[in-house]
């Protein structure tokens, strides 16, 4: 006869799990993809029947209010920061002067600008405030003659005495944007029948029954897309506020446009299985052709992505891009002059341009520019594409916008390439370089004299070193620059609109810890390190925060969730003295008691070599062994030849090939431990892939 079971006998594997990571796990929960994607679509039935009330067209502040309007309903996409309505950060943004507004409002008569604003505030600061400061400067510069203009924020939300400090502010940013970007004043006055006024709408408010009218001046309706909910998420039922922002961290790639084309698929799809279908939808999802921008008021300079690009109207073509541009037609060859920066994406690519620029200015003054049409490229043409341009409006083109070949003489500061700036901003609010390459342009344009000796200052402008390039592309002769395969690798880790797949295989030979099957997806995403976090971590090099989530299924057949992050940093020899190459180290990420930041080291990755097999893989061990609990790791990655690419290469076969660029290798790599211990003993085998 059995004995009745006790309270001994039964097991909770919960007990082990302190509160804080119970707490943190019905977080992520309440978080999910799904009641995501609901919330927004609720939310949007808010925000379309505001536009209706109004009788006014969308406007998206991007990027979090492009998700609440499908893409048909969307007239114009606006860029108004919230960290210019931060308190005692109150700014006019001289970079981003969202002039196409005013496009809208001749044309409709005001419009309704959304965006959201997570748990704990009722709307947004860019809404708060970046906005009606915009529309008070807009008015004080346009309607100068008609008195004032006060300055409008609402009550309820922006104490009195913060109101009086940034109207203090506003005459100061009404020269700078008449001073600095020098705006055409009579051309965009006869945009505007009256001035501006901001109106502002949560789903908390009590719309008119009917469509007002404003006689006085033009609405600007400033629409808050998400309701504000009280206390945690998992007491909201499912839904979370402001669950479009930070997009970056939950879509696993999904944008808007794909969403609201396949909304009633992803919506009935359980959560387990939508990163796999978005990995299917973004597979199938075919890039638009690229769209080259004219920067006014130039006639002939234009910048574009590189993908899917025609470079048959163009004459003279720059690509910042980490292969060269490749074309089938062997009239370009000889008819259009070319210069290839090898540059990868993101901050890597935009640091790098710093020593790449100088090869500009020999490259332009060899140009015959009459009738030429020139086009700036980089693979998103909105970041280093967009820096050479600033650079060639800043010593070629004089105040009308015309080219030359020959520097201009201008004194070039700060306010003179902020003014620049302007024009192509004008020309297009998504034209908006980086922090890191406008860094690299300004040291171009203002070279600091004390960096180098007067012996090593070659004549010419700015006091350039200028290196001879050669703007044949069917020239064999080697570039003059060489980007470590580390810094290639780093960089193809990241750039993708879709999440690594991968499957895990882990092999126990003890009972202790189960063997099975992990598959799932995963991303690499920029990570700051916390103002907390040592200099000697925080100074090391660019950092990706690596997420995964997976099924575990074990042997036996038991089903887990089962996530994990790392920060992997791309340590430069410049950051670490240590180091005589480049090399990527690979620390825990710590998510504890509400904190979350960079752990210990786990493992750093040997220089590259490629395999004696002759199969284009190329192999890395752990620089050395890892030590954990007593337990040792030793780590080992194989890479696809496409995941290091031929950086900087140029010859004839570049051109002969179609416009993307040469050795387009595989996109793969594998990462294998080995752990020995006493209390592990097991090999773990992953292998990534994309498509």
């Amino acid at each position: 006869m059995s004995h009745p079971l006790t309270q001994s006998d039964l097991i909770f594997p919960m007990q082990s799990l302190s509160t804080s990571t119970t707490l943190n796990s019905l977080r992520r929960s309440a978080l999910s993809i799904s009641n995501r994607l609901s919330s927004i679509t609720r939310d949007s039935v808010f925000v379309q029947s505001v536009a209706e009330v109004f009788d006014l067209p969308l406007v998206a502040n991007e990027r979090c209010g492009g998700w609440y309007m499908p893409p048909e309903n969307k007239v114009e996409s606006v860029y108004f920061k919230s960290t210019d309505g931060h308190t005692n950060e109150w700014s006019f943004n001289t970079r981003r002067l969202n002039l196409q507004v005013l496009d809208v409002i001749e044309k409709f008569g005001g419009c309704v600008i959304v965006d959201s604003t997570r748990r704990g505030k009722s709307m947004p600061d860019a809404l708060l405030k970046t906005v009606p400061i915009w529309c008070c400067v807009m008015n004080r510069a346009l309607f100068a003659e008609s008195g004032s203009h006060d300055l409008h924020t609402p009550p309820q939300a922006v104490s009195a005495s913060e109101h009086a400090q940034i109207e203090e502010r506003i005459d100061r940013f009404v020269r700078e944007f008449l001073d600095i970007c020098k705006p055409n004043i009579p051309s965009l006055r006869q945009k505007l029948q009256k001035p501006l006024r901001p109106i502002w709408v949560t789903q908390g408010s009590t719309l008119p029954e009917a469509t007002p009218d404003f006689p006085e001046f033009h609405p600007i309706v400033l629409c808050t897309a998400s309701g504000r909910v009280q206390g945690a998420e998992v007491s909201a039922g499912g839904y979370i506020q402001g669950a479009a922002d930070d997009h970056e961290a939950w879509s696993h790639g999904l944008i808007p446009k794909i969403f609201w084309s396949n909304k009633d698929r992803l919506l009935s799809t359980n959560e387990e299985e939508l990163p796999e279908l978005i990995a299917d939808l973004l597979n199938k999802e075919q890039g638009p052709d690229s769209v080259p921008a004219l920067i006014k008021p130039t006639i002939n300079l234009h910048v574009s992505s590189s993908q899917k690009l025609d470079i048959s109207p163009y004459d003279i073509i720059i690509s910042c891009t980490p292969e060269a541009l490749h074309t089938t037609n062997p009239e370009y060859v000889k008819s259009k002059k070319y210069l290839h920066l090898p540059l990868q994406t993101g901050k890597i690519g935009s640091r790098d341009l710093r020593g790449q620029i100088l090869r500009l200015p020999s490259f332009m003054e060899s140009l015959d520019l009459t009738d030429s049409k020139i086009l700036v490229c980089c693979p998103t043409g909105k970041d280093i594409s967009v820096g050479v341009a600033l650079a060639i409006l800043c010593l070629y083109a004089n105040d009308d916008g015309k080219i030359k070949s020959h520097a201009t003489g201008k004194h070039v500061d700060k306010t003179f390439i902020k003014q620049r700036l302007s024009w192509m901003t004008t020309t297009s609010p998504t034209l908006n370089p980086s922090r890191e390459t406008l860094k690299s342009i300004n040291a171009f344009l203002m070279p600091d004299p004390n960096s180098r000796s007067s012996a090593e200052i070659p004549t010419g402008p700015l006091a350039s070193r200028l290196t001879l390039i050669n703007s044949n592309p069917t020239s064999s002769a080697p570039q003059s620059h060489s980007t470590p395969m580390s810094h290639t690798l780093f960089s193809n880790l990241e750039n993708s609109n879709q999440p690594w797949s991968f499957t895990r295989t882990l092999a126990s030979k003890l009972p202790t810890h189960p063997s099975g099957t992990v598959t799932g997806t995963a991303t690499f995403t920029p990570y700051t390190f916390p103002a907390t976090a040592p200099k000697s971590i925080t100074e090391a090099g660019p950092a990706l925060l690596y997420s995964e989530e997976g099924e575990f299924v074990t042997d036996t057949n038991l089903r887990f969730i089962a996530r994990r992050k790392y920060i992997y940093i791309l340590c430069t020899p410049e950051a670490e003295a240590e180091a005589d190459d480049p090399y990527i180290k690979i620390h825990f990420f710590e998510s504890d008691a509400g904190t979350e930041g960079q752990g210990g080291l786990f493992v750093e990755m040997s220089a590259l070599a490629l395999s004696s097999d002759g199969d284009a893989v190329w192999k890395a061990q752990n620089r050395d062994t890892h030590l954990c609990g007593g337990d040792l790791y030793a780590a080992s990655w194989k890479f696809g030849d496409g995941m290091v690419g031929d950086v900087g290469r140029v010859d004839k076969k570049a051109v002969e090939g179609i416009l993307g660029g040469p050795g387009k290798g595989e996109m793969w790599w594998e990462v294998r431990y080995d752990v020995t211990g006493p209390k592990k003993d097991y090999l773990s085998l992953t292998r990534y892939w994309r498509g």
